[in-house]
């Protein structure tokens, strides 16, 4: 059986599929779709996609917008050649295994070789198996693990004397529910 022709283009001042496509994507994350329309709203996503050096490409499946790339150049500007980051790529559920995401990273290719960039990288979301294994048979490989932090959480740990340490909170709750609990039984 042939494969469906996907047709990738470059998303320019309209990305009203590329939009559609990325509220999709983060729905199916987790994140509220009430979220995700502020996002839209608010011009956040707009926004992103006009910073230097950021390119976005849709795959269209049969007329119908099927999955997303978005990429960076340089994302770390540390590197001693110039690279590509894809910093999204999505492929919605009813166009997987039709070849959407290798055209996608068809389209990338070109523009890496356009720009005079020797690599393309990906941060693969580490609970997504399947995603590591498509890229890796694709040649990527493991180079570094990024890891992820809250501000709040790293005051902590970095200067546990001005903030609660995880144990004093932990007591401080259980004081508070036992006053709280005593007043309501007395």
């Amino acid at each position: 059986m042939a494969r469906r022709p996907v047709e990738v283009s470059a998303v320019g001042a309209d990305h009203e599929a590329l939009t559609t496509l990325w509220r999709e994507a983060k729905v199916d994350s987790g994140t509220s779709p009430e979220v995700c329309a502020r996002a839209v709203s608010d011009g956040r996503l707009a926004s992103a996609l006009r910073r230097p050096g950021v390119q976005a490409f849709v795959a269209h499946l049969d007329g119908e917008p099927a999955g997303y790339v978005i990429t960076t150049d340089n994302p770390f500007g540390l590197a001693p050649t110039p690279e590509v980051a894809i910093e999204q790529l999505w492929v919605t559920p009813t166009a997987r295994r039709h070849g959407v995401a290798k055209q996608l990273l068809s389209a990338v290719l070109s523009a890496a070789e356009r720009a005079g960039c020797e690599h393309v990288v990906s941060n693969v979301p580490t609970p997504s198996r399947e995603a590591h294994r498509f890229f890796a048979r694709l040649g990527f490989g493991s180079v570094v693990t990024r890891r992820v932090v809250a501000t709040s959480t790293l005051r902590r740990r970095i200067a546990p004397e001005t903030a609660e340490t995880g144990l004093e909170l932990t007591r401080r709750r259980r004081s508070l529910r036992q006053r709280a609990f005593s007043t309501r039984s007395a």
